[in-house]
Formats: structure tokens, sequence, C-alpha cells
């Protein structure tokens, strides 16, 4: 496997994974599935860093989406977010929430990130081949810190970003604010 910048040719594959490995409410709700993919795909893919991961095939197999600068994001987010906001509750507080969120942090962690890779090519060290493809892409443009959320029904992803040095930077009842300085 091999990872390679994101290009619109794979738009519709990468939205495709997000749905597969998306909760079942948003596979099951067209309004949950609808927020997802708002909040944690199109707005990346249309605007920001992302990568690729192919098989021995050259068919995608997961990717990872990076925010580099988060008031870059916020301001590019807001077409995206309205259309959440129309959705109404909860995805309406749940948008200015993420936002918010990213924006406390975007001092010493300006980046942030989403991956994932579909089911039967977990435990491949794909995940690693990605990460260390945006790591060396953020160390690049002297980016000095990486942020992200993590669910605690997640322990599979806590551990693997841990292991990459991610730290704590807060938590909550539902999960993790992870950060990584990268200078």
């Amino acid at each position: 496997m091999r990872a390679v910048p994101y290009t619109a040719v794979y738009k519709e594959a990468i939205r495709a994974i997000h749905m597969a490995t998306a909760s079942e409410k948003a596979r099951t709700d067209r309004r949950h599935g609808r927020f997802s993919l708002l909040m944690y795909c199109d707005e990346y893919l249309d605007h920001e860093t992302a990568f690729v991961l192919l098989d021995e095939n050259d068919t995608p197999a997961g990717y990872i989406l990076c925010a580099e600068n988060a008031s870059a994001w916020a301001e590019n987010m807001k077409p995206y977010a309205e259309e959440i906001i129309s959705l109404g509750a909860p995805y309406d507080v749940r948008v200015k929430t993420q936002i918010e969120e990213y924006r406390m942090a975007e001092k010493e962690y300006p980046a942030h990130l989403h991956i994932d890779i579909l089911e039967q090519y977990t435990g491949q060290h794909g995940g690693s081949i990605l990460m260390n493809a945006l790591l060396d892409h953020l160390k690049k443009v002297n980016c000095p810190g990486v942020c992200l959320g993590v669910s605690r029904a997640n322990e599979r992803a806590f551990g693997f970003y841990r292991h990459f040095g991610f730290e704590i930077l807060a938590e909550e009842e539902g999960g993790w604010f992870l950060g990584l300085k990268l200078n």
C-alpha cells in the first residue's frame, strides 16, 4: 500500500469510504449521513490537504484529511456549516462546537485531521503510511502542531495516535482531544 496526494479523481471513492467507515447512524439516517459528509469530509476534499491510501491495484482503501490552518478552515466551512445548521438539532450545535474546539487549539495546534481506512485494509500499516505522509507534509510547511478528537469507543484509534506521540489536551465524557507538536 502507498499514500498519494489527493486529486479530484478520488473524490467519490473517498466519500464512499467515509460513509462505509462512519457510524451506523450516519449510514442509516439521511440527516446524520449528510451532517457527517459535510462536517468531516466534503470541505476537506474541496479546500484542504489530503492523502489517499491505495492498495496494490491502485484502489482507494483509505484517506487522511487535514486542515492545516484552523482559521482558514473555519472560513472555508461557512457554506458547509450553513447547510449543517439547516439540518436542525443537534447538528446546528455540533458544528458550532466543533469549529470552536479547533479554534481554541489553533495557536499551538493549527492543523487538525481525520483518517479512515476500510475495515478489510486495517492491520496492514495503512494508517501509519497515511500518518507519515501527512506528518512529513506538515513539517515541510512548518506547521507547529496538529490535533484531533477521538471517541472513547475507539480504543484502537486512541492507541494509534498515542503511538505517534499525540498527547491528551482535554478529556470529555465522550472522548479525548489530542495534540502533537511538530517542531
